[in-house]
């Protein structure tokens, strides 16, 4: 185990934490695969069809998320996405997205660059509230809505997954115990567990 990911599941101990109340927020980390992929200079059409037809997802519109299957596909700039995957044997999504992809885009495996943390309860809104400006109420972000924005002085893409209110917090691996120590101390009022 790597310092990094040592120093995450010490702050991400198993447990309930801080205020006993009887709706604690829900940290985790959840391991799966993260791929960046890229539309080739006036290539996304063609990188669009050929992700449909091999991977069966829609690359979505700005702000949003799609989901085909297991996979997921985040909106992050213009010709960009993040596609998220069950983990599987090392390397082998990236391969796999490459193939589809041909040369309609670019692939960058960032399994191991990017860690992905869940958020979920009923007030994880009001967690998240004390590290963002994003206007999180329901009538503005909703289940699909994908953000990239800074949270404790970090950059972090946002994708709120359900009504729960679930969301998955995307940020660079070298700061993912720094990220979850904020997270944590926000949800310290409301209770949170970890597993």
């Amino acid at each position: 185990m790597s310092a990094p990911e040592a120093s995450l599941e010490a702050v991400l101990a198993p447990g309930r934490h801080a205020a006993h109340t009887d709706d604690p927020v829900r940290i985790a980390l959840r391991r799966c695969d993260l791929v960046h992929l890229t539309a080739r200079r006036d290539r996304g059409t063609d990188l669009e069809k050929a992700v449909r037809g091999a991977l069966h997802i829609e690359l979505p519109e700005p702000g949003y998320a799609s989901n085909g299957g297991s996979l997921a596909a985040l909106w992050l700039q213009p010709n960009a996405w993040m596609l998220v995957a069950p983990s599987a044997e090392e390397g082998e999504f990236a391969r796999t997205t490459k193939d589809a992809c041909g040369a309609a885009g670019s692939v960058a495996d960032q399994t191991h660059g990017r860690t992905v943390l869940t958020l979920s309860g009923r007030h994880a809104r009001r967690v998240l509230a004390k590290l963002c400006r994003l206007d999180l109420h329901p009538r503005a972000f909703t289940p699909g809505r994908v953000a990239t924005t800074r949270m404790a002085e970090i950059t972090c893409t946002l994708h709120q997954r359900d009504e729960t209110p679930s969301y998955d917090l995307i940020v660079s691996s070298t700061y993912a115990a720094h990220f979850a120590a904020a997270l944590t101390h926000a949800a310290a009022e409301l209770g949170y567990e970890t597993a």
